[in-house]
């Protein structure tokens, strides 16, 4: 029951997508039920499963190709979520496809080294301004995880400072102040620490510090008073999970200054922004080079390959010695997904100036185009700089969004249900944006006729939103 006594809604499974009919969906409902007698959310990830999709029934993919999906029931999507941002290059990319194949034909797993694994190794480190080395493991978060104990056992530290509003993995200690309601953070100089989940150990919480970000003279204070503790600073280039704010003049190289003054590490999650704001990253888009680097999806374009970069100095404190910092992992490097990413970054690194140049000309061309629909509409909307992905914020009218630096800005001002309405509108057009409020990705398979279509879609979903 709810504060007003009524019983709390259970989303139903059959509201639909725009103006599709019960029909169209008839074996993704079916297979939706089905799931929830075996898999706790229907699906292996929270982010793809029931809770994600209501109040609309949860989509079951078939096939795709290039920037297009196909679900079960014969429904064609242009792909804007772009596997959570995983997919840089297109689905079932040609290049990439071969490659796997050659490798699946030598054998999938050895236990052993290889030679692609240090091929592309070098691939990596050629192309990461500030990669010396790399080490290969298979997700984001493990590879977040991974280069936190390797701070503290460089630095000697335990405490870790990260960001409000970001998300650096699903490990206990990436897990604070998330995404957490900014009337209970308490004051910026010291903020109260909320985990995103329960069963996050209250010791932990000792150990993570997070404050609001874009506030150079805040961090300089926390890292005077506290930098003998902290090991490492973590943050995102852009905050990419959190409705995508940009950092404010000098502010990355804020932090590169104040770790160095404080024999601290500076981490830098490039998960997201890895191989999508350029091939270099953020590294190359900023000009700026962390102690360590962390990357994962658009890496290898869909297969679950991530690896930790960093510096000579430091990755090499990665030794299977007692006073060294491990790192395993039976799937670290699999053949299989390094073949991936190899042929990925080959492809990219064909593509070059010119495939970015052209990638974000079509994100300007979405994006400004979506802005101009929407007010025209009397929609009150804000759409930040294109960053190889966007963010559509359906705002209350009262903020100026402009001048938003941190989630504190962020979170009051946004109406997360008028996105959640817009994007089910777009899905029943044919145009597959992620349905709840997230990232909206291009890839390099996206043509000038996909964008148009999407903006095509976007006039008549907002027409539908009455």
């Amino acid at each position: 029951m709810d504060e007003s006594g009524e019983a709390d809604r259970e989303p139903s499974a059959h509201e639909l997508y725009g103006d599709a009919s019960e029909a169209d969906y008839t074996r993704s409902l079916e297979l939706q039920q089905m799931a929830l007698d075996e898999i706790p959310e229907a699906t292996s990830s929270n982010y793809r499963g029931k809770t994600n999709y209501a109040p609309y029934p949860m989509i079951y993919m078939d096939h795709a190709d290039g920037a297009m999906l196909t679900d079960v029931d014969g429904n064609s999507y242009i792909d804007f979520h772009c596997g959570v941002s995983a997919i840089i290059t297109g689905h079932r990319q040609e290049q990439q496809l071969e490659a796997v194949k050659q490798q699946l034909d030598k054998g999938s797993y050895f236990a052993t080294t290889y030679e692609l694994e240090y091929e592309t190794a070098r691939l990596v480190n050629d192309i990461i301004p500030g990669s010396d080395r790399t080490k290969f493991i298979n997700t984001g978060t493990e590879a977040v995880m991974t280069a936190l104990r390797l701070a503290r056992a460089y630095t000697g530290k335990e405490k870790i400072l990260k960001f409000e509003g970001m998300y650096h993995g699903h490990s206990d200690y990436a897990l604070v102040n998330v995404h957490p309601d900014v009337g209970s953070l308490g004051t910026r100089r010291n903020p109260t620490k909320i985990p995103e989940s329960t069963g996050v150990p209250r010791k932990t919480l000792e150990t993570v510090e997070a404050v609001p970000w874009n506030d150079a003279q805040l961090l300089a204070e926390k890292l005077e008073r506290e930098g003998d503790e902290i090991a490492a600073v973590i943050t995102e280039a852009v905050m990419s999970n959190s409705g995508l704010v940009w950092p404010t003049a000098e502010y990355l190289d804020e932090i590169r200054r104040l770790t160095d003054e404080h024999d601290v590490l500076f981490i830098l999650d490039e998960v997201v922004t890895g191989f999508r704001m350029g091939l270099q990253g953020a590294q190359g888009y900023f000009d700026i080079e962390p102690d360590l680097a962390v990357y994962g999806k658009a890496i290898a374009n869909g297969y679950p390959c991530a690896a930790l970069t960093g510096r000579a100095e430091v990755m090499d404190f990665i030794k299977s010695e007692p006073d060294k910092a491990t790192f395993m992992g039976t799937f670290s490097g699999n053949p299989l997904v390094v073949a991936a990413a190899n042929a990925n970054l080959k492809q990219l690194d064909e593509l070059g100036t010119t495939g970015y140049e052209d990638l974000y000309s079509k994100g300007t061309q979405l994006t400004e185009g979506l802005r101009e629909i929407l007010a025209d509409s009397g929609e009150d909307v804000f759409i930040p700089e294109f960053a190889g992905f966007f963010c559509l914020h359906f705002t209350d009218g009262e903020a100026e969004p402009e001048t938003w630096s941190n989630w504190r800005d962020i979170a009051p001002h946004v109406d997360d249900e008028r996105y959640e309405q817009f994007a089910s509108e777009m899905i029943g057009q044919g145009v597959f944006f992620p349905p709840k409020s997230g990232r909206i990705n291009l890839m390099h398979a996206h043509s000038d006729e996909h964008i148009q279509s999407a903006l095509e879609a976007a006039k008549q979903a907002v027409s539908n939103l009455g």
